[in-house]
């Protein structure tokens, strides 16, 4: 503002001389009408440097005014800024400017600074104090308070997210791995199984084979061998009887299918027997025949397992080591019967 008063104060100085210096061409004119052309020149030249340096005169006033206002809105805003984040706002002077590369600006950046840039700059600080304004903080205290919150509510978070970006992987390597496993032991129980299978449907038939197999998801094709079980998406049973063209359940009576479905149940109890195990009526399709292989594979299967039947069946009785059963006197009251075949033999002999 200094600057544009001097300069100013310099035009009106000049602007004097030229009106002194167009009044004594003016007197000259008139006392000596016959001046050259020269002096007529130099007289329109003065009138056109007068008129240019009013017209520059005018500018600079408006120069002025326009940073007068400018001067009395920054200090309103110092004011307001004051009051909303402390006096300290006042010291802008000596505050040090950076850039985005966290840049020293020095003085001459930041004047020659396109007007635009200010210009957003100072709608986003609107914005901002508007928002500092609707919540409630009117003072540096509270403004440094919630901006502590805030940086403390962003760490915690930062940490919660790399924790469950650490836990997500962690999950996602432990479900491979266990998928794996999974496909695998799988595949090697289909295995053990189908050993078992074979053996008590070739006791069972008297010969032939039987054998699982894994149907994966993507063709219908048959598979045993591991790490193919984590595509499976079905099993099928493949059987051979001897002396027959049969390859499929669908192919087989009744009787026969009944036998491979308790031989496939032995063989799963086979693998991984259990304490006990419980079969209602599992032999009621059975022929005698097939009874007496039936009864083979229970004394098998009792090696392993302790073995509860219900059955009305003599072949499976007589492989039993204890009966019980109800029975019904002369007087019509059911009564619970047990017989030892051990001691039953010894009293009969």
């Amino acid at each position: 503002k200094v600057e544009l008063e001097q300069e100013l104060q310099a035009l009106e100085k000049e602007g004097v001389q030229a009106a002194e210096q167009l009044q004594a061409l003016r007197t000259k004119i008139e006392n000596d009408k016959d001046a050259s052309r020269e002096a007529e020149r130099e007289l329109f030249a003065a009138m056109s440097r007068r008129s240019e340096l009013e017209t520059l005169l005018v500018g600079l006033r408006g120069r002025e005014e326009f940073l007068r206002r400018q001067s009395e809105a920054l200090k309103q805003e110092l004011g307001e800024a004051a009051a909303i984040i402390g006096r300290a706002v006042l010291e802008y002077e000596g505050y040090v400017v950076r850039d985005q590369n966290q840049e020293t600006l020095s003085h001459a950046d930041i004047v020659d600074e396109p007007r635009h840039l200010q210009e957003e700059r100072h709608k986003k600080i609107e914005r901002l104090k508007i928002r500092l304004e609707e919540a409630g903080l009117s003072n540096t205290a509270e403004i440094l308070r919630e901006h502590q919150e805030t940086i403390q509510r962003d760490e915690f978070l930062s940490r919660e997210l790399t924790d469950l970006e650490t836990s997500a992987i962690s999950l996602r390597q432990l479900i491979e791995e266990l998928t794996k496993t999974l496909s695998l032991r799988f595949a090697e129980g289909i295995g053990k199984i189908n050993i078992e299978f074979n053996a008590f449907f070739t006791l069972m038939f008297g010969g032939g084979s039987a054998e699982l197999s894994l149907v994966t998801s993507n063709e219908e094709e048959e598979s045993t061998s591991p790490g193919q079980g984590d595509a499976a998406s079905g099993v099928e049973i493949a059987i051979s009887l001897p002396h027959k063209r049969i390859k499929g359940l669908h192919m087989l009576s009744g009787g026969e299918r009944a036998l491979t479905s308790i031989a496939l149940i032995f063989a799963m109890s086979q693998v991984h027997p259990p304490p006990f195990l419980i079969l209602d009526e599992t032999d009621a399709a059975l022929d005698e025949a097939n009874s007496r292989r039936y009864g083979d594979m229970i004394s098998t299967l009792a090696q392993k397992s302790q073995l509860i039947l219900i059955t009305h069946n003599r072949e499976t009785m007589s492989r039993a080591g204890i009966l019980y059963g109800i029975t019904m006197g002369s007087d019509g009251v059911s009564k619970l019967l047990s017989v030892r075949f051990e001691e039953a033999l010894a009293v009969a002999k």
